[in-house]
């Protein structure tokens, strides 16, 4: 498959295409991603942060129409995740080398030098790297080890992603918790492989849009000053400039959305219904003030409660949401509906 030139394709201004990113559930299943994009999503994961330049990050990538083990990869995806794979056009298994970290920490930081990223400007020579840093690093049990590298794998998917906004892709992240090591075993991966994520690609099928930015918590409520629990406010100045340049983008949902979902539901046979909770759930959740809800959100509730046959709350699950909370050592009160307290 050809390559287009350079002035073929169009150049996303990297704000926008982080506020364009959506997690996109419905697939064109007639559409191939073309490899070339592919291999830009992942040339933009090798080159995202990672420590000591030890590059412990890799993927397989699989096309749905080739891969013989694809039916053993369906076993493991959660049941509200097969319809998406089946729709898109690959899956990209992100996996972490734990084994990198200690194998490739002399050449990593080595390579780093002959770069002109470490210097003695900031206390590095050889003999100590050698006797003390290195040697430090390399003891790091593996649990540690594997949280800081998954942590870089996490930086390269989100670099693969947006790449994949910029060439006019969708994306979305994939659970595969339904059959626990089921992918390692499937590609018979060595221990020192740790299976990270699944990534699904293929072209929207619904708009790129998919209904409009989704809600997130308050900036303010997410960052802070100092010191946790003094908030770090983001001036208006700043959200204005971010509008304009499109990070910050229209809530959802947009009009037309449900309409949009309930044909794409036709048109492969399937229920065009919404998953709907509770009224008092939603009641809590439209008055919980850590929420960044904007009217259209706002709006949607309110004809939810006024015309949508809702579920009741199942009282059996007060007790098991409480007991789980008090494990985790949160105060329930706050998100059970209002009188369940």
């Amino acid at each position: 498959m050809s390559v287009p030139s350079a002035d073929q394709v169009p150049d996303i201004p990297i704000l926008k295409a982080l506020g364009d990113r959506r997690s996109i559930r419905y697939f064109d299943d007639t559409r191939e991603v073309e490899r070339w994009k592919i291999e830009t999503m992942l040339q933009a994961a090798r080159f995202s942060s990672c420590q000591g330049n030890i590059n412990a990050t890799e993927a397989i990538v699989v096309r749905r129409d080739e891969c013989d083990l694809w039916e053993e990869l369906e076993e493991c995806v959660s049941g509200f995740n097969v319809q998406i794979i089946n729709q898109a056009s690959h899956l990209i298994l992100w996996l972490t080398n734990i084994n990198a970290w200690y194998g490739r920490a002399v050449d990593g930081i080595s390579s780093l030098s002959l770069s002109g990223a470490a210097t003695k400007y900031h206390g590095w020579n050889y003999e100590f790297s050698m006797t003390q840093t290195i040697p430090r690093l390399m003891s790091f049990p593996p649990e540690r080890t594997e949280t800081l590298l998954r942590f870089e794998s996490g930086q390269a998917v989100a670099n693969a992603i947006t790449a994949g906004v910029g060439v006019g892709v969708g994306n979305i992240l994939i659970a595969f918790g339904r059959k626990p090591g089921g992918v390692e075993k499937a590609f018979n991966l060595p221990p020192n492989y740790k299976f990270t994520w699944g990534h699904a690609v293929g072209y929207p099928l619904e708009d790129a849009k998919a209904g409009g930015q989704r809600p997130r918590l308050k900036f303010d409520k997410l960052f802070h000053d100092n010191a946790l629990g003094t908030p770090y406010m983001c001036q208006p100045d700043t959200e204005a400039l971010l509008r304009e340049k499109g990070l910050i983008q229209e809530q959802a949902p947009l009009d037309g959305r449900f309409d949009e979902i309930v044909a794409i539901a036709g048109q492969h046979g399937r229920d065009p219904g919404m998953l709907y909770f509770p009224a008092a759930e939603i009641e809590r959740l439209m008055a919980d003030d850590d929420w960044d809800f904007g009217p259209r959100i706002r709006a949607k509730a309110a004809d939810v409660l006024a015309t949508e046959d809702l579920p009741e709350y199942p009282q059996e699950m007060k007790e098991t949401f409480t007991k789980l909370m008090a494990e985790h050592g949160i105060d329930a009160s706050k998100f059970l509906p209002r009188g369940e307290e």
